[in-house]
């Protein structure tokens, strides 16, 4: 199943590795600064608000054939990426990359709990959560070579390669047929449009709230009144998938402690994490005066210990339960956090390397024990919605932390 890994992999890494690539970009293109974030947002709201829509539609239909189409979406999305003249061009291939990897995260994770024994799904989900990290970190390096060598596009002819690799192999390894959970398909009554429509409205709308709110202020009366419109589509969310015969999410989930407190833990989990990761390189090149490469490798500790943490996390909630693990995570990049707000102009990276590999240890222990209570609670006629609404609730706990 290597397949799933690479897709996941790719996914994870368009969304940092495009930073590297901004200031080539803003050359070649003729783009304003302030124009760059839509370069990076185009990708991370698509992909943040449709994720849970996505992840849906192959708990009915099926996850493999929807898997396959996001891989191939992604391929596409990258080749116009790569082909781009003009930032809409470049904005339009971010938003279909976006929409690819909505298809294949959730749908990939379905196949794999779907050919993993309940007592080994902590483990899965911590070989998951490993490769995401390393795509986090390897992404940015990968990008900073290959600009080096050809340009900003090397980068995005790149995953369209890969694409075309995972979808020929993946095309091979799931030669059985798509059949999704069999009692599921005989008791759903079809797509909840009505949900997904909300849903994806609400999202995008606090999205949008948590991203501009730096620069408006609490005060403004745009914030004010997109949170406030946040909350109504909520409680309509709620209100109408309680009364529906097959909601797009079971709202009887969010009732249940491990389920609700899953969503908590991984809020946390990447808010924290994006936070740490928007002020440390900021120190490193302003204060340290490091390159963007040399900053990507300095990061590489914190990653590598999350590699290294994350399938830990998975064995001891297979043993013990989610809560041990996410608990011992926790304190763990408390204590991080303690000793990374000493950090002066004169500290050595020999202490700032400790404390982000303490950071990357707790952060692995607690993210994959958060996502498998999730999962879990939510069961297999669920289990693509429910990993969407995990990642969205991550993707606006990024936003809200940086």
């Amino acid at each position: 199943m290597f397949y799933l890994y690479a897709a996941f992999f790719l996914s994870v890494m368009n969304v940092t590795s495009i930073k590297i690539l901004l200031p080539e970009i803003m050359v070649s293109l003729s783009v304003e600064l302030n124009w760059l974030t839509w370069v990076v947002n185009a990708y991370t709201l698509p992909l943040s608000v449709f994720i849970p829509v996505a992840g849906r539609i192959g708990d009915i239909y099926g996850p493999r054939r929807f898997f396959m189409l996001g891989v191939l979406i992604l391929g596409l999305g990258s080749l116009l990426c790569g082909t781009a003249l003009t930032l809409p061009w470049l904005i339009a291939g971010r938003v279909v990359q976006a929409l690819g990897a909505a298809f294949l995260v959730p749908n990939s994770l379905s196949i794999l709990l779907s050919k993993t024994a309940d007592a080994n799904r902590g483990r899965a989900l911590g070989a998951w959560g490993g490769i995401g990290a390393s795509g986090a970190v390897i992404g940015p390096v990968v990008s900073g070579l290959l600009v080096d060598t050809f340009s900003w596009k090397g980068s995005f002819f790149a995953i369209t390669f890969l694409t075309l690799a995972i979808a020929s192999a993946a095309w091979r390894g799931m030669a059985a047929p798509d059949e999704p959970d069999s009692g599921r398909m005989k008791t759903s009554k079809g797509f909840d449009l009505g949900g997904a429509f909300l849903l994806v409205s609400a999202g995008s709308v606090l999205l949008l709230g948590v991203t501009l709110l730096p620069d408006r202020g609490w005060g403004s009366a745009w914030i004010q009144a997109g949170f406030g419109l946040f909350l109504l589509l909520i409680y309509i969310f709620y209100r109408v998938e309680k009364n529906h015969a097959d909601p797009l999410l079971n709202p009887a989930l969010l009732g249940r402690p491990r389920f609700s407190l899953g969503l908590l833990a991984g809020f946390v989990e990447q808010s924290v994490m994006a936070g740490t990761l928007f002020v440390l390189p900021i120190f490193f090149s302003t204060v340290r005066g490091c390159s963007a490469a040399q900053t990507a490798l300095l990061l590489t500790p914190a990653a590598a210990a999350v590699v290294l943490a994350s399938p830990l996390g998975g064995r001891m909630a297979d043993r013990f339960g989610p809560g041990p693990p996410i608990a011992a995570g926790m304190l763990l990049r408390s204590f991080s956090f303690l000793l990374l707000s000493r950090i002066a102009l004169a500290t050595g990276y020999p202490y700032i390397a400790t404390c982000l590999v303490l950071n990357g240890l707790g952060f692995g222990l607690a993210s994959t024990p958060a996502l498998n209570a999730v999962v879990s609670t939510a069961g297999a006629g669920q289990r693509g919605v429910a990993s969407g609404v995990h990642n969205m609730v991550r993707f606006t706990g990024a936003a809200a932390g940086t």
